[in-house]
This record gives structure tokens, C-alpha cells and sequence, in this order.
């Protein structure tokens, strides 16, 4: 008998392919045939259930064999429910199942997803947490305390992308070359303005100045509020 042509799996540009969610655990007895038809030999992931909670997730390269497998094995019992989604044999399924298990923490599944070459950066938004907290304090007290915050800020950053947000108005900058003093802006957003033009950048803006390399930060210096020229932030 001539066996029947396998069905082509739908166009996509995404993940998945097909999937079907929520079904009665009770067809792939019933209905044997009929979902055979459908995931037989296709990778991809699946999920049970009990009732409406998630169980368990899990991938498989033949994703019938592995879901009648769990009618018999350590999960029997423990879920009435599940639904399958296709995906392409290839790299993104393991990564694809380990974030579903972070993000759900299924009781069933032994293991938590690991994320691989992914940097956890928790830490890192504490620290900025904890800087907002110091700014927002340094705010509202003001005088030498905000000057004193914008200091340590400014001399913690490099490139106009972490000088952005650092300031709630414009600071003056100074820069002297060959005897002659060239005026800048830092503006609120982090760039740097000279002579109407916005550099993305303190070096950008003093290579403008000098016509070659040079470092921005420690060419310009900042405008100090008794009116003279301040010692370099490492902003300059």
C-alpha cells in the first residue's frame, strides 16, 4: 500500500510552525490515528496540563512518541491536558523550552531553564536603583550636595550615552587650545554642542576643535557655579 504523502508544514517566518493547545488527553487514544497524522515525527515543544495549571514542558524530536510516552511514565496521572507547537529540528528549541521553563517554573519539570550566554543583570539594576535613590536625595537637598552628586556622575561615565540623563540642565564647558579658549555645551541628553553643531560625543567635539585625535575628556572643562573655569570632572 502506498503510504500517504507527509503533510507539508505551514509557511512561517516565525518559531513555530502549527500548534494545537488545551487538548483532552484522552485522543491520543481515541484519536490515535488522527493526531499521528499531525505531529508524527515533527520536532517541537509541548506542555501538560491538570486541569487549567501548567505541569510540565518539554521538547522532543518526535513529539507523539514523547507525549504517549508520558501516559506511562513518572507523569501519569498528574495531567488530563496538553497542547504542541512545531518548530524547525534545529538550535532554537532547547533555548526556546529553557525560557518557557524560567518563566512558567512548571512543578513537573526537575530542572530550571538555563539561559546560555545570557548575563543576568540583576545586580546591575540594583546599582542603578540604588544611584537613583542618591540623585533624586541629592535633588532635594541641592547647594553643594547636587553639585557634589553631578561631580561623582560625570566622572563615572564615558561616551554621551552615559552622560545622558545625568543633568537637568545645560552645563558650560571651556577648552583652550594654543592660547585661544573654545566655548561647548553639555546638553540634557548627553551631547555635545559647539558652534551649532551637536557631536555625539566630548572627543568628537574636541577633534572639531584640534583637527585630530584627541581626548574630550580631558579637553573640556566645566563652567563651576562661582563663575570660573572648575578642575575637570573627568569630563575633561
Amino acid at each position: 500500500m502506498k503510504k500517504p504523502a507527509r503533510r507539508k508544514a505551514a509557511e512561517t517566518n516565525g518559531v513555530v510552525r502549527e500548534y494545537f493547545e488545551r487538548v483532552d488527553g484522552a485522543v491520543l487514544d481515541q484519536y490515535a490515528t488522527v493526531v499521528k497524522s499531525l505531529i508524527h515525527r515533527h520536532a517541537g515543544v509541548y506542555a501538560l496540563y491538570k486541569g487549567e495549571r501548567l505541569y510540565y514542558v518539554g521538547l522532543a524530536k518526535n513529539l507523539m512518541g514523547r507525549v504517549k510516552a508520558h501516559l506511562k511514565d513518572r507523569h501519569a496521572r498528574k495531567w488530563n491536558k496538553f497542547s504542541v507547537y512545531l518548530t524547525p529540528d534545529n538550535e532554537l528549541i532547547r533555548p526556546l523550552e529553557a525560557l518557557v521553563l524560567r518563566v512558567m517554573n512548571p512543578v513537573g519539570n526537575r530542572v530550571k531553564g538555563k539561559l546560555k550566554g545570557a548575563k543576568d543583570i540583576g545586580r546591575t539594576l540594583n546599582v542603578r536603583m540604588s544611584d537613583a535613590d542618591a540623585d533624586r536625595r541629592a535633588r532635594l537637598v541641592g547647594g553643594h550636595v547636587a553639585r557634589r552628586r553631578r561631580k561623582t556622575n560625570l566622572g563615572a561615565v564615558r561616551g554621551s550615552l552615559g552622560l545622558a540623563g545625568l543633568l537637568d540642565r545645560r552645563l558650560s564647558l571651556r577648552g583652550t587650545y594654543r592660547g585661544e579658549q573654545f566655548r561647548a555645551s553639555l546638553r540634557k541628553d548627553g551631547k555635545i554642542q559647539f558652534r551649532g553643531t551637536i557631536y555625539t560625543s566630548p572627543t568628537m567635539a574636541a577633534k572639531a576643535v584640534v583637527k585630530r585625535a584627541v581626548s574630550g575628556w580631558k579637553f573640556w572643562h566645566y563652567r563651576n557655579s562661582r563663575g570660573g573655569v572648575g578642575a575637570p570632572p573627568r569630563i575633561a
